[in-house]
């Protein structure tokens, strides 16, 4: 089932009520700027403890009002029921799991696997590295939720040894090597397992949602440290790259430098891709994402569609939307010119949306 409510409070320009969401098709329809995305984000927030939209956690509030909250009733395989909460007051943010407190995301976001599919995803194709970086890490901590810890560790083994090599003291150094390599290939060695299984999703996927039946597009794992055989070769690679990386203070080698690239033909698809074929790369990675998440995990994902149709035409949209996997929720948005009325079937709900309030189709 998923989402059967909603409720939120001072929550961005949204009024304070209780939404009914018990569906398994929601379709949010309204002009730009009526909280159909805010709507999107609070969903999203339940899921992941945090916005897929900001950082910035004080801008979740109503303007002017010291506390937010939202929370929901869910409803997972029709049998296993429970609630989420989050609340944001003054700077501190407490995120409820069946009215117990969760101290860590990871213990969140297993329990309601959720894609977002965005505008801003066309970044994880023609943005910069470290955004395919991330879709990567986001893949694999919805399966793996412990591949948070790693990242973690990983991530304070190389600001020490960043601040090392800025401050000393250099004797140190043999020791931070030798952890950034042991957790650098854990990383390494998972992204790469990853990253096949992924690809016998997303490269027929891409074909079909495409209509290019002739084109074979891979994603190909570019790891940093390259393929060194050992730790101990690692090790000296890492050794011979020390003069520079003190010239520069910043560690050269590891998973933070990894490179993720989109190749036809052994070549990269993206540098000479249309702004139209990058975005169906993008959609396609957030298709293979949800596939992905429901063979590892077995559970349907919920997926949440801010105006996503909009760009593609009559029939990409309908080649994508038959390419969707099987859900366990589907929230979609949509101007009200749009021909939403076309793609509805028979349990949808249609709420419209104005001033941050929504109501249910006569």
């Amino acid at each position: 089932m998923g989402f059967c409510s909603l409720r939120v409070y001072n929550f961005r320009n949204l009024e304070n009520e209780t939404i009914d969401t018990d569906s398994p098709e929601v379709f949010l329809v309204g002009d730009n700027g009526q909280g159909k995305t805010n709507f999107l984000e609070a969903l999203y927030i339940l899921c992941f403890g945090s916005s897929f939209r900001t950082r910035n956690e004080e801008l979740l509030k109503t303007f002017g009002e010291a506390i937010t909250q939202i929370s929901c009733e869910y409803l997972q395989n029709k049998e296993n029921r429970f609630t989420v909460s989050f609340l944001m007051e003054e700077k501190e943010r407490r995120i409820f799991f069946n009215g117990k407190r969760i101290l860590d995301r990871k213990e969140l976001i297993a329990n309601i696997p959720c894609i977002v599919f965005c505008h801003n995803d066309i970044d994880f194709v023609t943005g910069p590295p470290e955004r395919r970086r991330w879709f990567f890490n986001q893949v694999i901590c919805m399966n793996e939720p412990f591949f948070i810890n790693s990242l973690r560790e990983y991530q304070k083994i190389l600001l020490t040894r960043n601040k090392i090599l800025k401050e000393g003291p250099i004797s140190l150094l043999d020791i931070y090597d030798q952890q950034l390599v042991e957790k650098g290939l854990e990383i390494q060695e998972k992204r790469e397992e990853t990253i096949a299984f992924f690809n016998d999703i997303f490269t027929p996927l891409y074909k079909r949602i495409s209509s290019l039946a002739k084109i074979d597009l891979k994603i190909t794992y570019q790891p940093s440290f390259g393929n060194p055989g050992n730790r101990e070769n690692l090790l000296k690679v890492l050794k011979a790259k020390r003069d520079s990386d003190l010239q520069t203070g910043i560690s050269s080698l590891g998973p933070h430098r990894d490179r993720f690239f989109f190749s036809l033909n052994g070549r990269n698809f993206i540098k000479t891709a249309s702004t139209g074929q990058a975005r169906l790369v993008s959609l396609s990675l957030r298709v293979s994402q949800a596939n992905y998440i429901h063979k590892k995990t077995g559970l349907k994902p919920i997926l949440l569609l801010d105006d996503v149709l909009l760009e593609l035409d009559g029939k990409k949209r309908i080649l994508f939307l038959d390419s969707l996997p099987e859900y366990e929720q589907a929230f979609f948005t949509f101007l009200p010119e749009e021909p939403y009325k076309q793609y509805l079937k028979k349990d949808t709900k249609i709420l419209y949306t104005s001033k941050g309030t929504f109501r249910v189709e006569k």
